[in-house]
């Protein structure tokens, strides 16, 4: 198995050992009748796997191999009464052909069979992306999908069914969200009892291995597997997989405790030869989680659920990169939890633990994620505060470089001699409320974050902030522009009465030029006179009333009598009926008498036609 990656190690242990064992039956065992056993294994052919050249054509040697111990066990797995179908998903699921609900029991040609539909399935694999199989099943990944095919081949009578699940990523397809995923596997198997659903994850990108754990951790399933004679229970505490090692003695202790097999006493047979007998070791440590504190990690695991030689102490160590591994200066201890101190805070390490006998050492197991340790986090920035009515909102911009989980805010109300007012928010949204306090009194507010390790220090004190209950007491400006903006109202109202009085009916102007031509030019203080020419001799025909800016000839009424007239020339001064010449605007001089009237006008105003 030295030649196979991490992941398909430890498939190719999850089938020989359900063969071997959760058929009922190890090799040579023929004491008595074998335990019925149902075996479903889902396989992922979503895009993500069948993208990836290296891995699917590794995993389909782990499956070739599988295939090979097939055939040179036929004769022990003929003896076991195991029932095995495989399974294919992605966004949809379908049985491979021909491979569904194989009874090896008595059967040598079925045997045989299941070695060739594993020939088969690798074969898929390294062929990748198939259009004819992603017509079939698509190339998302869908959960619920394979669950509800697998479910097919579990009758509700089955002694010992198991669903192996492998997966590298995922629920994700479109359609199904994943909050379906959970609600199909309890509506499957929710009432299933005894049921197992061992989820296997081949966790390769360190990036995505904690998301995918979450996802398979909440999918797992161990419902009254009934311990075996040793009272050894039924366990699967992992459900992503680094380490072969790690994976395969998992998945073979789970299914051997699952199936009892040992239980079983094996048939006489002749004494082999003599062979050397290797020297027991302790088991593998099991589920190890890091926990990153200020200069140091903590882990804790889960202790094997079978070892050859008793435990007696474990050895603990992290490292980050290719640099010395730092030991755990803890001493002897059957404790399953220690820490490694000394680390550098903002540096990603990598932890193992070893279990310890009294005579030999176990083998290294490697935690599936990394931890970076960290310090306090930094003080926040200065914190932002809105009034409100006998309440103040803070609020600070968040900052999870240093995993802040919350925000503690303190607010007083006697410019920082005391801070009564606290509150504690999560570090998803730091915005707060503090209430009870009094509008128009002055309070500022500083802020502190938390994480795993400790407080920060303190944010620079807030702006004073005074709470309030209406626009006018929440800013003290208002009044003053209130006042400003009514004086100028006042005023506008005032400019318009007056020029509605000074443009108020005070009689009537009639003009008189070249003796002639005659108009009324009505009343007001600015008016005017526009020529009438004829269009092909530009002779005067004609004056009319004129106020626009561009009227030949402007007058403004001064009163008592007297009248300002402007020509192209400039303007002039005259008396009513007093006669003035005045120039155009082609130049030609013009007579012009301006009489002014107090009473009403009897004619209308002249004006264009």
């Amino acid at each position: 198995m030295s030649r196979l990656g991490p992941a398909a190690r430890a498939i190719v242990t999850i089938f020989v050992v359900t063969l071997l064992v959760g058929g009922g039956l190890a090799p040579n065992v023929r004491a008595r009748s074998p335990d019925r056993a149902e075996v479903v294994l889902v396989l992922d052919f979503s895009a993500s796997i069948l993208d990836d050249a290296a891995n699917r054509n590794r995993f389909g040697a782990a499956l070739e191999r599988i295939a090979d111990r097939v055939e040179t066990t036929s004769a022990d797995l003929v003896a076991g009464d195991a029932t095995v179908s495989i399974v294919q998903f992605a966004a949809r699921a379908a049985d491979y052909r021909g491979c569904a609900d194989l009874k090896l029991l008595d059967s040598p040609q079925t045997v045989l069979r299941f070695a060739d539909c594993l020939r088969s399935v690798a074969g898929a694999y390294r062929k990748g992306l198939d259009p004819a199989l992603t017509r079939k099943i698509g190339i998302d990944t869908n959960y619920a999908a394979a669950m509800e095919r697998a479910a097919l081949h579990l009758p509700a009578d089955a002694v010992r069914p198991t669903l192996i699940l492998f997966t590298d990523g995922k629920h994700d397809v479109r359609g199904v969200p994943v909050s379906q995923v959970q609600i199909a596997r309890d509506r499957l198997f929710g009432e299933r009892t005894p049921f197992a659903l061992l989820p296997v994850g081949m966790g390769l990108d360190p990036e995505k291995r904690d998301e995918l754990e979450t996802g398979l951790v909440r999918l797992r399933i161990i419902r009254d597997m009934p311990p075996c004679v040793t009272g050894t229970a039924f366990d699967w505490p992992q459900v992503v997989f680094q380490s072969a090692d790690e994976a395969g003695n998992a998945v073979a202790v789970a299914l051997q405790n699952a199936t009892c097999t040992f239980t079983i006493a094996p048939s006489p047979s002749p004494s082999p030869s003599p062979t050397p007998t290797p020297a027991p070791t302790p088991g593998a440590a099991l589920g190890i989680r890091l926990t990153a504190l200020d200069g140091r990690i903590e882990l804790t695991w889960a202790a094997p659920a079978a070892t050859p030689e008793a435990i007696v102490d474990y050895r603990i160590r992290c490292r980050s990169g290719d640099v010395d591994w730092i030991e755990s200066k803890e001493g002897v201890s059957l404790e399953t939890k220690a820490t490694v101190d000394g680390l550098t805070n903002g540096t990603a390490y990598r932890c193992e633990v070893a279990a310890v006998g009294a005579s030999s050492e176990g083998g290294w197991t490697a935690a599936t994620t990394t931890a970076t340790p960290i310090g306090r986090p930094a003080a926040p920035g200065k914190p932002s505060v809105v009034a409100l009515d006998r309440a103040l909102r803070v609020a600070v911009t968040p900052d999870n470089t240093a995993g802040v989980t919350r925000y503690h805010y303190e607010c007083s109300g006697d410019k920082g001699g005391t801070w009564p007012l606290e509150v504690d928010v999560a570090s998803a949204d730091s915005t707060a409320r503090i209430g009870n306090l009094v509008n128009g009194a002055e309070y500022i507010c500083r802020a502190f974050a938390a994480n795993a390790v400790g407080v920060s220090d303190t944010s620079p004190v807030s702006d004073v902030v005074r709470p309030c209950g209406s626009a006018l007491e929440c800013n003290s400006l208002l009044l003053p522009i209130l006042g400003i903006l009514g004086a100028l109202l006042l005023a506008g109202i005032l400019m318009v009465l007056v020029a509605l009085y000074r443009d108020r009916t005070r009689g009537y102007v009639v003009a008189v030029v070249d003796v002639v031509h005659i108009a009324n030019l009505g009343n007001g203080s600015k008016l005017g006179i526009g020529f009438v020419r004829s269009p092909s001799t530009r002779v005067v025909t004609g004056i009319v009333a004129d106020r626009g800016p561009e009227a030949d000839i402007r007058i403004r009424h001064l009163g008592g009598g007297r009248l300002e007239v402007t020509d192209r020339l400039g303007p002039h001064v005259t008396s009513s009926g007093e006669p003035i010449v005045v120039v155009d605007s082609v130049g030609v001089r013009h007579e012009l008498v301006l009489r002014a009237f107090a009473t009403a006008a009897a004619s209308p105003v002249s004006s264009r036609r």
